[in-house]
C-alpha cells in the first residue's frame, strides 16, 4: 500500500460521512471538501503520504517515513 497517494475521492468521503453521521448530501460534500483540504495540507507538510478506505470502510492515513521514525525511534 506504500504507493497510495490518494484513493478516497471527495465523493467517497462524502458518502462515508452520510453513512456514518446520517447527514444530507450538501452537508456531507461541504465536510468532505474540508477533510480533503486538510488531508492535502498534511501531505504537503510531509506528515502523511496519502489516505484510503480500508477493507472495513474506515478512512485511513498513510503516515510518512519521517512520522513513522518519530513514532518508532531506533532503540
Amino acid at each position: 500500500m506504500a504507493n497510495v497517494s490518494q484513493s478516497a475521492s471527495l465523493d467517497s468521503i462524502a458518502a462515508y460521512l452520510k453513512r456514518l453521521h446520517g447527514c444530507d448530501q450538501e452537508t456531507a460534500l461541504r465536510e468532505a471538501r474540508e477533510i480533503l483540504h486538510n488531508l492535502m495540507a498534511m501531505r504537503q507538510k510531509g506528515f502523511i503520504n496519502g489516505w484510503y478506505f480500508d477493507e472495513r470502510g474506515h478512512l485511513e492515513l498513510l503516515p510518512s517515513d519521517a512520522v513513522l521514525k518519530h513514532l518508532n525511534p531506533p532503540k
